[in-house]
C-alpha cells in the first residue's frame, strides 16, 4: 500500500510529518556526538583525507615538539601516534570527534586561547581541513607502533593476501556446480559455486514486470511506462529469454544509456562545474566544463572501447586525429585532468603540486583503485608505493600544462590559463557543419543575457507604473530614430532615446533596468547617460540624470553617477566600475533629496547621498539618453520598470533575484554590440597539453615544494610491473601517452579489475570488491576473486567493450534473480554477499528526479544544451543561486561544487571533489522533508494530477486511481489500496472545504495530494 506524504498544508502537516518519518524508517532526528573512527572501520576516503590533508601538516608543523625525538614533549602531548593523540596532554584530550568547536586542536589552530603553531597561524584552508577531519570523526590510519623504515620498490610478496590486486590477472576455468542447468553464463557458475559453499541456494527468477523495471533503471535510468511493461510481459510469455535479449539490446542502443552510465563515470572523474571552496571562501565557475560531460555521454553511447576512452582522457592532445572533429573530441576528453578542485593559490607555494596531486589521484584511484597520493610526503604506509614512484608520476603531470581558464579572474584562487580552442563546433556545442545547414537567425543589435522566464512576473509583483521589457513596441513608449527593439536583443541604442510621459508627478520614485555600454570607458567625457527624469529641453538640462562616467572623471571612468543639471551642477559618483561590453543591473531610488543606486544585485548602495531635485514638476523621463540629448547611450537596455515610490531594500533585491542572473554579473556577460563587427566567440574547452620543456621532477621533501630532494625519472608504479617490462617515457613529451599505454596494457593487474568491479557495483548495488576506489591493503578483499578475474579477462578479450560487458551481466541468471527470498536465506546472508537473491536498491538522486518528471509528463528527453553558466566566469559564493528550473534529465543540471542542484541535494550527491565510485546511501529526516515540502515534488505532483484528470476524464474515482497507480508504479492497485485511496480522497476533499470554496480547485488539490503520496512511496523510490 502507498504511504501518504502530502503537500505542506498547515492543517495536515502534523499527520504528514509523522507518516513521512515512519515511511523512511527514521527513529530520531537527534544527533549524538561521534565516536572516534577506529582504524578497522576507516574508509578509503578517510585514509586518503588523513594522508593528504592532515598527516603532512602534523609532520611539518607539530612533530618538532609533539613527537618521538623532540627535545621536550610540549604539554606532554604527542601527535605522532593515534592513541597518544586521542589521549591528549596536560590540557586533556585535544580532539572531540565530530565537534570541532569543542576540540582543543581546532581552538589552537584558530589562535583561540592557545596559539599553535606558535610562530604564525596556518592558512585558513589548512584549518578548514582540520575542522572537516574532526567532523568526520578524526579518522587516523596510523598504527600505534613505529612504521617500517622502507618499502621495497622493486619486488613485493605476491603471496601476501593483502596484496591480492598486484597479482597478475588470471583466466580461471568456471567451476563445476551441482545444478548444471541453472547457469546461463559462465559467470553464473562462479556465483553458484560460492553460494553453495556458503550453504545457500538461489531464489526464484524475478517476475517479468519486476525485471523490466530493473533493466530500465539500470540501463537508462528511467522507469518503463505501463505500456512498455505489458509489451515485455507479452513478449516474454511467448519467447522467454529471447524477449529479454531484445529488450536489453534496445536499451543499450538508446541515447539514454550514455546519460545513465556517463553519470556513473562523472562521479569517478569528480566532475564539477565550479572549483569549489578554495579554502578562502571563493568558488569560481568552470563555464566550459559541460563539454567534458557531453564527451562522456557520447563515448558511452558510442561504446568507445574502455582502453581508448581512458587514453583520450589522459593523452587525447597527443593522439593523431583524422579531422578537426576528432581533434576537438580528444582535446575535450583531457578535461578529465583539468576539472579538479584546487586550493587557493594565495600564499600557497605548493599550488602547482596540489594540481599535480589531484591529477595523480584521479588517475590512480579512478583507473587503478590505488591511493597513490598518500606517497606524496613519505613512502606509502600500507601499500607498496614509495615516494620515488609518486614523483615519477608527478614528473609526468608537472610536464603538463593544465588549462582551467579565467577562474573568475580571481588570481588569489588560481592564475588565468588558456583554454583549448575548438575548430569543429560553435560556442553552443553545435557542429559547424550542422549550423551551416540551418537558416541564420537575424543578429540582434545587442546580445543580452538569458533572463528567467518568470522575470516579468517578479517585476510586476511590485506594481510598477511603467514596465517595458523593450522587446517590442509599447504604446506608452515614444521610440526615437536610432533605437530598435527586438525579441532577442531588447532595446538597442545608437543615437536616440525612448521617451515616456507619466499621468502624474512622482514625489518619490524607483527605476530598475539592465543596460549594456558598448563604448570604451574613456571614449568621451561622459561615456553615456542611461536615464534622465526631467523636461524635454536643451539647456540647462534640469532633472535627475543617471550616467556612466568617462574621461571627464579621470579617477573613476566606468562608474555610475547622478547629476542634477547645469544650474546646480551637483553630482554623486558610485564605487563600482562597470566594464564596457558587459550587461549590468541598476536600481536608482529618489525620495526627497536622498538618492541611492544599487548595482548588480548588491544590497549595499553603490552611492547614497543627498542632492537637490531640479525638476520637481516633471512628468517625463528618458531611457538611453539625457533630456538635452547629450552623450546618449550606445549599447542596450532591457526590462525597464518605473515605480512611483521608494522600494525597500528587500524589494530591490527581488528585482535582481527574479532575473535569474548571478550577483556581480558584470563579470558574467562580455557581449558587445553586433555593429562593432567583433569576431564570433570561439568555442573553448578545459583540458591539458604538454609544456614546452618537459622535465623530470624532484622529490618534494615532506610534500613541500621549496624543500627539494633528488630528481626522479618520469615513470610508473613499480609494484604494478611484477614480471612485466616497463614502458620508457618519451623525453620530448610529458609521458602521458606512455602512462595511458601502461595503464591499458592487458598485463596491468588493476585496470581491468577496477572497471568490471565498477560495472558490477552499478548493476548489483555492491561491488565484488566493496571498496571500488581502493584495491590496496586497507581496501576490501574480493568476495568472488575468480569471478572478478573472469570478468576482467573477458573485458580485455572482448575489445574493452563496456556495453558488451553490461549485456553479458544483465543476461546472466544471477542478475535476473528475484529480490524476494525466504527468511533463512536472508538471515544467513543479510548483506547478500553470496548473491542468492537480487538486492533491493533505492534510486539515486538523478533517477528519482527523472522518474518524477517522466510520470508527471514533464520530462524533456532531448539532450540538454550546454550549461546555464557557460557564459558566466563568476564566483558562485557571491552570486546567489545560479540554478534554474529545467525539465531535462538530471545529468544536464549544473553541477556546481558547494552549490548542488536543489532538486538533488537531499539524496547523497557526492561532493564532486574526489573520486567517488560508490555513493553513500543514508536514510535521513531531510529525505522525508524533501518529499513533503520541496517545490519541485509539489509541482510534479500537480502536473501528475492534471495528467490523471485529463487522461481519465469523467470516469469514476476508481478508474482514476487505477490510472495513477499504473502511471507511477507500473501496476494495478489491489482492492485494499483502492479502498484506502478513495477514502483518502474524500477525507482530503472535505478538509479543503473551509479554505477553498471552489469545488474544481478542491478536486484538483485533492488529486495532487494523492499523486504526491504515490511519488513518495518506497515502491516508487526503490527498485527490486
Amino acid at each position: 500500500m502507498f504511504q501518504r506524504f502530502g503537500t505542506p498544508w498547515s492543517a495536515r502537516i502534523g499527520m504528514i510529518a509523522v507518516t513521512a518519518f515512519g515511511v523512511l524508517g527514521v527513529s530520531s532526528m537527534g544527533a549524538e556526538p561521534k565516536k572516534p573512527t577506529s582504524q578497522s572501520t576507516l574508509s578509503s576516503k578517510d585514509r586518503a583525507f588523513f594522508e593528504t590533508k592532515i598527516r603532512p601538516v602534523l609532520v611539518e608543523y607539530c612533530y618538532a615538539c609533539h613527537a618521538e625525538g623532540a627535545k621536550k614533549i610540549g604539554g606532554k602531548l604527542r601527535l605522532d601516534l593515534p592513541e597518544a593523540l586521542r589521549k591528549g596532554g596536560e590540557s586533556g584530550p585535544v580532539v572531540v570527534a565530530g565537534q570541532p568547536e569543542k576540540s582543543l586542536i581546532i581552538q589552537a589552530l584558530r589562535y583561540e586561547h592557545l596559539e599553535m603553531p606558535p610562530k604564525k597561524p596556518l592558512p585558513a584552508s589548512v584549518i578548514k581541513d582540520f575542522e572537516d577531519w574532526v567532523k568526520m570523526g578524526a579518522p587516523d590510519p596510523r598504527g600505534n607502533t613505529k612504521p617500517n623504515a622502507k618499502v621495497n620498490t622493486t619486488r613485493i610478496d605476491l603471496n601476501n593476501p593483502a596484496l591480492w590486486s598486484f597479482r597478475p590477472v588470471t583466466k580461471p576455468a568456471p567451476p563445476a556446480v551441482k545444478d548444471a542447468s541453472w547457469p546461463r553464463d559462465p559467470m553464473d557458475r562462479f556465483v553458484l559455486a560460492k553460494m553453495q559453499k556458503a550453504g545457500l541456494s538461489p531464489t526464484s527468477d524475478a517476475q517479468p514486470a519486476v525485471l523490466v523495471r530493473r533493466l530500465y533503471f539500470d540501463l537508462i535510468g528511467l522507469p518503463p511506462t505501463m505500456e512498455q511493461v505489458r509489451s515485455f510481459e507479452s513478449d516474454y510469455a511467448k519467447h522467454g529469454s529471447a524477449a529479454v535479449e531484445r529488450l536489453v539490446d534496445g536499451l543499450l542502443a538508446s541515447p539514454h544509456f550514455g546519460e545513465r552510465w556517463g553519470r556513473h563515470w562523472l562521479d569517478v572523474a569528480r566532475y564539477g562545474e565550479s572549483n569549489g571552496n578554495d579554502g578562502l571562501g571563493r568558488n569560481p565557475t568552470f563555464p566550459h566544463a559541460w563539454r567534458y560531460r557531453d564527451y562522456v555521454i557520447q563515448s558511452f553511447n558510442e561504446d568507445v572501447p574502455y582502453d581508448r576512452f581512458i587514453t583520450e582522457q589522459i593523452a587525447g592532445d597527443l593522439l593523431p586525429a583524422k579531422n578537426a572533429a576528432q581533434r576537438d573530441r580528444q582535446l575535450i576528453a583531457t578535461g578529465f585532468l583539468a576539472l579538479g578542485s584546487k586550493p587557493a593559490k594565495a600564499m600557497n607555494i605548493n599550488f602547482d603540486m596540489d594540481v599535480v596531486d589531484d591529477q595523480i589521484n584521479v588517475v590512480s584511484a579512478g583507473v587503478m583503485g590505488l591511493s597513490v597520493s598518500c606517497a606524496r610526503c613519505h613512502d606509502h604506509k600500507h601499500d607498496p608505493i614509495p615516494t620515488r614512484d609518486y614523483y615519477a608520476l608527478a614528473g609526468i603531470f608537472k610536464s603538463t600544462e593544465t588549462m582551467w581558464g579565467k577562474a573568475a579572474n580571481e588570481k588569489l584562487t588560481a592564475p588565468v590559463t588558456p583554454l583549448h580552442e575548438l575548430k569543429s563546433v560553435s560556442i553552443d556545442g553545435q557542429s559547424k557543419g550542422e549550423a551551416a545547414t540551418k537558416p541564420k537567425a537575424k543578429k540582434p543589435t545587442a546580445l543580452a543575457p538569458m533572463f528567467d522566464q518568470q522575470y516579468p512576473k517578479a517585476i510586476a509583483e511590485l506594481k510598477p507604473v511603467v514596465y517595458a521589457s523593450l522587446q517590442s513596441q509599447d504604446k506608452a513608449l515614444k521610440v526615437e530614430p536610432g533605437v530598435s527593439l527586438s525579441a532577442d536583443g531588447f532595446g538597442a541604442f545608437k543615437s536616440g532615446r525612448i521617451k515616456v510621459t507619466l499621468n502624474k508627478q512622482a514625489a518619490a520614485y524607483t527605476v530598475s533596468f539592465w543596460f549594456l555600454n558598448a563604448l570604451p570607458s574613456k571614449a568621451r567625457p561622459v561615456t553615456a547617460y542611461v536615464f534622465s527624469f526631467g523636461p524635454d529641453s536643451k539647456a540647462p538640462a534640469p532633472g535627475d540624470h543617471l550616467g556612466l562616467s568617462g574621461s571627464y572623471n579621470k579617477t573613476a571612468p566606468g562608474r555610475m553617477f547622478i547629476f542634477n543639471g547645469n544650474q546646480r551642477k551637483q553630482s554623486i559618483t558610485g564605487a563600482a566600475t562597470l566594464p564596457p561590453g558587459t550587461w549590468n543591473h541598476v536600481v536608482y531610488v529618489r525620495n526627497g533629496k536622498r538618492v541611492k543606486a544599487f548595482v548588480n544585485g548588491s544590497t549595499k548602495p553603490d552611492f547614497d547621498g543627498e542632492i537637490d531635485r531640479t525638476a520637481l514638476n516633471a512628468k517625463t523621463f528618458f531611457i538611453g539618453g539625457r533630456n538635452d540629448r547629450f552623450a546618449p547611450l550606445q549599447g542596450g537596455v532591457a526590462h525597464f520598470a518605473f515605480y512611483d515610490r521608494e522600494l525597500s531594500t528587500a524589494e530591490i533585491g527581488q528585482l535582481h533575484q527574479g532575473s535569474g542572473q548571478p550577483k556581480g554579473s558584470s563579470k558574467a556577460y562580455i557581449h558587445v554590440a553586433a555593429s562593432a563587427a567583433k569576431p564570433e566567440p570561439k568555442a573553448l574547452a578545459m583540458g591539458v597539453r604538454d609544456r614546452a620543456k618537459p622535465s623530470d621532477c624532484k622529490v618534494n621533501i615532506k610534500g613541500e615544494s621549496n624543500k627539494l630532494g633528488p630528481v626522479v625519472l618520469r615513470g610508473f608504479i613499480h609494484a604494478c610491473e611484477q614480471g612485466s617490462p616497463s614502458i620508457a617515457v618519451n623525453k620530448k613529451q610529458s609521458g602521458r601517452l606512455e602512462l595511458a599505454k601502461w595503464l591499458m596494457r592487458r598485463e596491468h593487474p588493476q585496470t581491468s579489475r577496477v572497471m568490471v568491479n565498477r560495472i558490477w557495483l552499478h548493476l548489483f548495488g555492491r561491488g565484488i570488491v566493496d571498496t571500488p576506489d581502493d584495491f590496496g591493503v586497507y581496501g576490501s578483499r574480493p568476495s568472488h576473486p575468480q569471478l572478478l578475474d573472469h570478468l576482467a579477462t573477458r573485458l580485455v578479450e572482448e575489445g574493452w567493450s563496456i556495453k558488451r560487458m553490461i549485456r553479458s551481466i544483465v543476461l546472466s541468471r544471477t542478475y535476473q534473480l528475484s529480490s524476494r527470498a525466504d527468511g533463512t536465506t536472508i538471515d544467513s546472508d543479510p548483506d547478500n554477499r553470496w548473491l542468492a537473491r537480487h538486492s533491493r536498491r533505492r534510486l539515486d538522486a538523478e533517477s528519482l528526479r527523472d522518474a518524477m518528471l517522466l510520470v508527471s509528463g514533464q520530462l524533456d528527453q532531448s539532450p540538454g544544451k550546454g550549461s546555464i553558466i557557460q557564459n558566466m566566469d563568476v564566483l558562485v559564493n557571491q552570486s546567489g543561486s545560479l540554478h534554474k528550473p529545467s525539465n531535462h534529465r538530471s545529468v544536464y543540471l549544473c553541477m556546481l561544487r558547494n552549490s548542488p542542484p536543489p532538486e538533488l541535494a537531499a539524496f547523497n550527491l557526492p561532493q564532486f571533489t574526489d573520486v567517488k565510485g560508490r555513493r553513500d546511501v543514508t536514510t535521513l529526516p531531510s529525505h522525508a522533508l524533501f518529499l513533503l515540502n520541496n517545490p519541485f515534488v509539489i509541482q510534479q505532483s500537480k502536473h501528475f494530477a492534471r495528467q490523471t484528470l485529463a487522461s481519465v476524464g469523467n470516469d469514476s474515482n476508481e478508474s482514476k486511481v487505477r490510472w495513477a497507480y499504473r502511471r507511477a508504479l507500473n501496476r494495478e492497485p489491489d482492492n485494499a489500496e483502492l479502498l484506502i485511496a478513495i477514502k483518502f480522497l474524500d477525507t482530503v476533499y472535505q478538509s479543503l472545504v473551509a479554505s477553498n470554496s471552489k469545488a474544481e480547485q478542491r478536486e484538483f488539490e485533492t488529486w495532487a495530494a494523492l499523486c504526491q503520496s504515490l511519488l513518495a512511496t518506497n515502491e516508487f523510490r526503490y527498485v527490486d
